[in-house]
């Protein structure tokens, strides 16, 4: 299961205010801050929501405990551990990224962006 990983944060007021600004039910705006819905409408509603009513774009981080070390080889690596068993390893400067689950490598690939970093952070919380 994939959940939503970016939003928008506004008051409950900026919400009541979006929904008639936009004539629209206060769920379609809760939808479109989520990024749940990504109509031209939902879109038009995190603009505002950003612009007019103070709004704050927001990013999902799974809780885990996180290290920076360097590897005997001189490498640099962070290194995140979730409850569940979950380890994932990162190689600073080459992107490289390896997800462990119980020890087992469930995932290894070059790591080119953070939208994508973001996804196996939630891969590997939700292992």
């Amino acid at each position: 299961m994939r959940t939503t990983t970016n939003y928008i944060k506004v008051s409950e007021e900026a919400r009541a205010k979006l929904a008639r600004v936009f004539k629209v039910e206060k769920k379609t705006v809760y939808l479109a801050l989520t990024g749940r819905r990504d109509s031209e409408k939902a879109r038009k509603i995190r603009f505002t929501a950003v612009n007019e009513y103070g709004g704050v774009p927001m990013v999902h981080c799974p809780a885990c405990e996180t290290l920076h070390e360097t590897t005997e080889d001189g490498r640099e690596v962070m290194r995140q551990e979730w409850p569940n068993g979950a380890v994932l390893v990162w190689y600073k400067g080459t992107g490289e990224v390896i997800v462990r689950h119980k020890g087992r490598e469930v995932l290894h690939e070059e790591c080119k962006d953070l939208p994508r970093f973001s996804e196996i952070q939630l891969y590997a919380e939700s292992l």
